[in-house]
């Protein structure tokens, strides 16, 4: 029987061993990969990503590197504010006369009362006559009408411009005219807000020169805070979209404002998010302006202390084509530009690319503060390699113990 007990043994103890191989062989379940397991699938995916080690010079280049700003979108050169007028724009005339009969009104002489019976302008002294028309829009072939004048061209002229004209053309025929044309509104002279501001409108503009800001504080101000919520101006069928935060900080993006400009406001929290062997997987908000991989790292608690490795942890980011050629060093081949993302209809083409930052070294602290998390950023806190030793051993050790509880079984 003993024999028997032996030999049954032996075969469930090497069925359970070779089970506990075929496990083994198979992969081990795991929060993350390892750095080699990671690097090793490079290529292998269908996605044309690249790998990079996060040096000074690399570090130097994301750093650096801006995204496309309204400022090189739309040509800044070549605009002066003015107050030309439109057709549509609705003004007003005022027509001024010395004394006498004229051809608005009947001037008077003699004494003017004032409140308390006595006169304030000596008789004989003629008073002057004033008439204000009705306002008028400038019609489509770019006239007003002018009684004793007629059509007047009014289009392409600055209000003073149509009062002198108006004036000159009334010599003769009123007596010492004098005329004022002021502008009562100009549909054509705005630019439309809307989306999450306090109030969505048209904006008048005037000599002054209104810039972004400006008409975004006319229309109530953003409704959220300027790290969440872009900005897009839509200009002459050219489409440009920035965040606010970058307009705040950064003058040259606050671009002045042109008639017909089309501003929309749009509320978009930025995330990243933070995988692997961490404390705390999650999807964060940056509810900052800037964020470093430093600081991403730490909200999510850093590398599990007996399972993350700190010398791999990986930021993956889709980064344009002339950023990922100046971080390689070299052109990227043609069948990498077939496999990039597109993040708009207009944008360039983006390469995805792994970062790798050794934590492990005191340089690999300071790079990670010169690196700005972007929108949709992925890090990936990789296992250490003897966390997968560590696993094998505890499920053959389960299996060993199974096979010492049957070997006491059988003995007895």
């Amino acid at each position: 029987m003993l024999v028997k007990g032996l030999r049954t043994f032996k075969l469930r103890g090497g069925a359970i061993l070779f089970l506990g191989a075929a496990l083994a062989g198979c992969g081990l379940p795991a929060s993350a990969p390892t750095t080699s397991q990671l690097e090793g699938t490079v290529g292998e995916s269908g996605v044309n990503h690249v790998a990079v080690s996060v040096d000074e010079r690399v570090a130097d280049i994301l750093r650096q590197y801006r995204r496309p700003t309204f400022a090189s979108h739309f040509k800044q050169h070549g605009y002066v504010p003015n107050n030309r007028l439109n057709p549509g724009d609705i003004v007003g005339i005022s027509l001024y006369e010395v004394g006498g009969s004229s051809l608005f009104g009947t001037g008077h002489s003699g004494p003017t009362p004032n409140t308390s019976g006595g006169s304030i302008v000596p008789t004989g002294t003629l008073t002057g006559v004033a008439t204000s028309l009705p306002p008028q829009v400038i019609e489509a072939d770019g006239t007003v009408m002018v009684p004793h004048v007629g059509r007047v061209r009014a289009a392409g002229r600055t209000p003073g411009q149509l009062g002198s004209d108006v004036q000159k053309q009334l010599q003769g025929k009123a007596v010492e005219p004098q005329v004022i044309v002021t502008l009562v509104s100009s549909p054509t002279n705005t630019a439309t807000v809307g989306g999450d501001v306090g109030q969505p409108r048209p904006v008048p503009l005037t000599l002054r020169g209104e810039r972004l800001l400006d008409v975004i504080a006319a229309a109530g101000g953003a409704k959220y805070p300027a790290y969440d919520t872009y900005v897009s101006v839509v200009r002459r069928g050219k489409i440009g979209t920035v965040l606010l935060q970058t307009v705040v900080t950064n003058a040259s993006e606050n671009i002045m404002v042109r008639p017909n400009d089309q501003i929309f406001l749009t509320r978009h929290p930025r995330t990243f998010a933070v995988l692997g062997a961490t404390n705390k997987v999650s999807q964060y908000t940056f509810d900052t302006a800037k964020v470093t991989l430093a600081e991403a790292i730490a909200r999510a608690g850093g590398p599990i202390d007996n399972i993350g490795d700190p010398s791999g942890v990986y930021l993956f980011r889709y980064e344009p084509v002339e950023i990922a050629e100046k971080v390689l060093g070299r052109p990227l081949h043609p069948a990498a530009a077939e496999s990039t993302a597109k993040a708009s209809s207009d944008a360039p083409d983006f390469v995805p690319m792994l970062y790798r930052i050794d934590m492990r070294k005191a340089g690999g602290y300071f790079l990670s503060q010169d690196i700005a998390m972007q929108d949709k950023d992925v890090i990936l806190v990789t296992n250490a390699d003897s966390v997968q030793l560590l696993k094998l051993l505890v499920i053959v050790r389960g299996f060993t113990g199974i096979a010492y509880d049957l070997t006491r079984g059988t003995a007895r």
